[in-house]
């Protein structure tokens, strides 16, 4: 294990910030808490990247590579994904004249990577997944798959008082 990594999510970066080390690499896994979100995580999080010290300029990169299960918005089918997303973002040992959405900063020289990875999960997970682009959903009468052909329901027709308003969809 990385001696910096002082537990599997927590970065020890007192040497960066003191000027004694030029560089950590950092490739581990972080556990999440499924409450957080609506998918579920069949495994943790992987994270890869390094925090470097540049002439005094801090900087943390890693990509995140996150498999995710869930399922269809509209027909319920389960779905397996994978997101990988790329992080770099200064890192700052305080906030005098900063501002604090764009730099990391860290708490008793310690960087917490499984917050920073719950972060940058929830602002790019999509709102609605979908099995394909053009999935039919579920029928709204009896629940078949209209993925899987026609079920036969009644189609309810559209209320008259809105038949004006087709004529402006009209392609002709």
């Amino acid at each position: 294990m990385d001696q910096n990594l002082v537990n599997s999510f927590m970065l020890d970066v007192s040497g960066l910030l003191r000027g004694e080390t030029r560089q950590i690499d950092v490739d581990t896994s972080v556990s999440l808490d499924d409450k957080d979100f609506d998918v579920s995580f069949p495994q943790s999080p992987r994270i890869k990247g390094k925090v470097v010290n540049m002439s005094g300029y801090i900087e943390f990169s890693a990509e995140i590579t996150v498999t995710y299960e869930t399922v269809c918005s509209r027909c319920l089918t389960p779905l397996k994904r994978e997101l990988t997303l790329d992080l770099k973002a200064p890192v700052a040992e305080n906030l005098e004249n900063m501002d604090n959405d764009e730099y990391i900063i860290p708490e008793n020289e310690v960087i917490d990577l499984g917050e920073l990875v719950r972060e940058m999960i929830i602002l790019n997970l999509p709102l609605s997944h979908l099995c394909h682009e053009d999935c039919k959903g579920l029928c709204t009468k009896c629940g078949k798959d209209l993925n899987d052909g026609d079920c036969g329901c009644v189609r309810v027709e559209k209320d008259p008082r809105w038949k004006i308003l087709e004529s402006f969809f009209d392609e002709d």
